[in-house]
């Protein structure tokens, strides 16, 4: 690999040129900044899977940015662009292989009038170096179809779910969690790759972050009255010219690095910090009820503890303190809500619920005292961020029965399937399983099972949807946020690979919607 290859001059920044040392070396400056080689005309690289071998620096590795394999026709300069490589299936130091399935509607790599320029680039705020020990491209067979094995989420999926369109399966809504410019290369406004899986399956969104207390109420001012709604305005507005409807997450909720400073520092009474929420709350509702498409909120996010008994968070929670110690603002954040906006659904929203145990029950007593005072709750979202072997089904199916037979809706808010859990007795990274056709196929069946629980044990009047948490396995907050994974890309627990390719687990969904059998075949 010491010839043929070449600084690229894409994106914001230009790279100049690579450096030859046991492989192609470039120094990753900006965005955009990579290498590339020419494949001579005349091409057939349609449906042509590109293998490459890579070593980042552990400079690169903490930047957080990823890789980007792709593909121009020169002089027509028209691409492929949907492949991507996470930073979290990057190691430092340790040769990974990142691979990109060339595939365009318009077959436009198919064609004998121009060469084509295969290469990759790094992408987000890089800095530090990628050594690319080697290139491969695999043509596609003279007469290519459709294969039913499913290979690994970490590379390119020959998959085929046959879903049209998953949203056209369900009288509910049928959602998915999007970033915007909290997560710039997966932004939902400017990622036509993430459009197109949206658009094509989903007619419910969810902002990851932007609709959060800090996004949204941040007081940089110093005037508790002064909100910022750009990001969140776009984002709504673009769900909007789809006909795709929204629902807001979250409106009050106590992790400390989304509850603004001047919320965490007020100094008044608990009284005018009570005054002050309700504000936040109505403001926010009033807001996005003349935007018209958004039709529900979480009103309050993970406001009840793990422990058996499960209580209201306290010392966690600047909420409860600054209300005297109470757990008041909850039915507070309600009432506001209600008041802002008289028809739009509100949600209780917690994780681990669906585990049918202590914080189950303290969840049912909250909501059953909420119904005797004529607090104005719709329903409950259980966040259902689930393990291929736990919570059981039947816990699952139990939990929300006992939501349902309060006559609350229920809504499964930030559904993922993780393939290893890391809570398991004897689980390590160096043990854990990896995504074959077997645990792609299990993992299909899991997602049929909670989807036709679902349906099974929610009156068809009660049900507010269900929401998958995340687009592709490359972008999924599971990397980073279980700290047992040890930043390996471990979990792979969405409906699409990393090339927004489909995956078993789509086909499961499906089947789970249509009551077709749940298989792992």
């Amino acid at each position: 690999m010491t010839t043929g290859w070449r600084g690229n001059s894409t994106g914001a920044n230009t790279n100049s040129g690579v450096t030859y040392d046991k492989g192609v070396v470039f120094t990753a400056s900006g965005d955009g900044v990579g290498a590339v080689f020419d494949v001579a005309k005349p091409t057939q690289l349609e449906k042509a899977t590109v293998e490459m071998m890579v070593n980042v620096s552990s400079e690169f590795k903490a930047s957080g940015a990823n890789l980007q394999i792709y593909a121009q026709v020169k002089n027509t300069w028209a691409g492929e662009w949907d492949c991507w490589s996470g930073n979290g299936e990057l190691t430092a130091g340790t040769d990974s292989k990142v691979t990109c399935t060339i595939s365009e509607t318009d077959n436009r790599f198919n064609q004998t009038a121009n060469d084509v320029q295969v290469g990759i680039q790094a992408k987000g705020t890089p800095t530090g170096t990628v050594t690319i020990k080697s290139a491969k491209i695999t043509l596609a067979p003279a007469t290519s179809s459709s294969s039913s094995t499913a290979t690994s989420s970490a590379s390119t999926s020959s998959y085929a779910a046959n879903v049209a369109h998953l949203k056209d399966l369900a009288t509910f809504p049928i959602g998915v969690s999007v970033s915007n410019t909290d997560a710039p290369a997966y932004n939902i406004l400017t990622n036509t790759a993430e459009q197109t899986v949206v658009e094509k399956h989903f007619n419910q969104m969810t902002a990851g972050n932007i609709m959060k207390v800090s996004y949204l109420h941040p007081n940089n001012t110093g005037n508790a009255s002064d909100f910022t709604f750009t990001n969140a305005d776009a984002f709504v507005d673009y769900a909007k010219s789809k006909d795709i409807k929204i629902h807001g997450h979250a409106l009050i909720w106590h992790s400390s690095y989304q509850v603004p400073n001047f919320m965490k520092n007020w100094a008044g009474t608990s009284d005018e910090f009570l005054t002050m929420l309700d504000t936040h709350v109505n403001t926010i509702v009033t807001h996005y009820k003349a935007k018209g498409n958004v039709t529900s909120w979480d009103v309050v996010n993970e406001a009840l503890t793990d422990g058996s008994p499960s209580t209201f968070r306290s010392t966690d929670s600047t909420f409860y303190m600054k209300s005297g110690n109470s757990a008041v603002y909850i039915e507070r954040a309600f009432k506001a809500a209600r008041l802002a906006d008289a028809n739009v659904d509100l949600y209780y929203n917690d994780y681990n619920i669906d585990q049918n145990n202590a914080k189950t029950t303290k969840l049912v007593e909250m909501v059953t005292d909420f119904q005797a005072r004529s607090i104005p709750i719709t329903g409950v979202g259980f966040q259902m961020h689930v393990f291929m072997d736990y919570p059981s089904i039947e816990n699952i199916k139990a939990a929300m029965k006992k939501i349902a037979d309060k006559g609350l809706k229920v809504k499964i808010t930030e559904l993922d399937v993780a393939i290893n859990n890391p809570y398991s007795s004897g689980w390590s990274v160096s043990t854990a399983t990896q995504y074959t056709s077997t645990s792609a196929l299990a993992q299909k069946k899991r997602y049929c099972d909670i989807v036709a629980g679902y349906k099974e044990v929610v009156p068809e009047a009660q049900r507010g949807g269900i929401t998958v948490w995340g687009t592709t396995d490359a972008n999924t907050w599971l990397t980073s946020a279980t700290s047992q994974y040890n930043g390996q890309a471990l979990a792979w627990p969405l409906l699409f690979d990393n090339n927004y390719n489909d995956k078993p687990a789509l086909r499961g969904f499906a089947d789970g919607l249509t009551g077709t059998a749940c298989t792992n075949l």
